[in-house]
């Protein structure tokens, strides 16, 4: 028996609720024990969060759909899902998390790479818009400013190498000279 720490109350709602989704619970393969034992030993959490409802399903703890997802706090479409993906490819194909594409990133790492041996040499580039003109010029393609900064700084992890003006150096004298008195040094002068 697993306890939750929290009460649950099914009123008759649930029973109504039960009707709508005839569909019957899948049937599971799997040991009550050992998806227990899976469940406690699961890192990830959206793992667990499932596997914790295949163990419900499986020890009887819920018998319904509904039931399972008042007990699990989340939507009954959320669990039909689950359920449909259990039925369709067995505990694997419940526990794979599918990872949206997202966008292709602006620099290719082959561009990234002309990049970064372009920036090794010594000469380099003097400015990001340097980098710029180099990358529309080889590549056929104009990129944003803060795209190119962000490219060579976070992604390679170089900056440009243009030669800074140092200040001047202030001689010992200049620099007694500039520094304000205080107003002991002026009681005594």
């Amino acid at each position: 028996m697993l306890s939750y720490g929290f009460l649950v109350t099914l009123g008759p709602e649930a029973e109504q609720g039960e009707e709508a989704m005839n569909k019957p619970l899948p049937t599971l393969t799997e040991n009550p024990e050992t998806l227990q034992i899976q469940w406690r030993a699961e890192p990830h959490p959206n793992k667990r969060f499932r596997l914790q409802a295949l163990s419900l399903l499986a020890s009887g703890q819920a018998s319904s759909r509904l039931i399972l997802a008042k007990l699990l706090a989340v939507h009954r479409h959320t669990l039909q899902a689950w359920l449909q993906l259990y039925e369709e490819g067995g505990l694997s194909a419940r526990l794979t998390s599918k990872k949206a594409p997202g966008r292709r990133p602006s620099l290719s790492p082959s561009i990234l790479r002309k990049l970064q041996e372009r920036l090794a040499q010594a000469r380099g580039f003097g400015s990001y818009g340097e980098s710029r003109q180099y990358l529309a010029q080889a590549h056929k393609g104009a990129l944003a400013y803060s795209t190119v900064q962000a490219g060579v700084w976070y992604r390679v992890q170089a900056k440009p190498k243009a030669p800074r003006r140092s200040p001047p150096k202030k001689s010992p004298r200049t620099w007694r000279s500039a520094r304000p008195r205080s107003v002991r040094s002026c009681k005594s002068a």
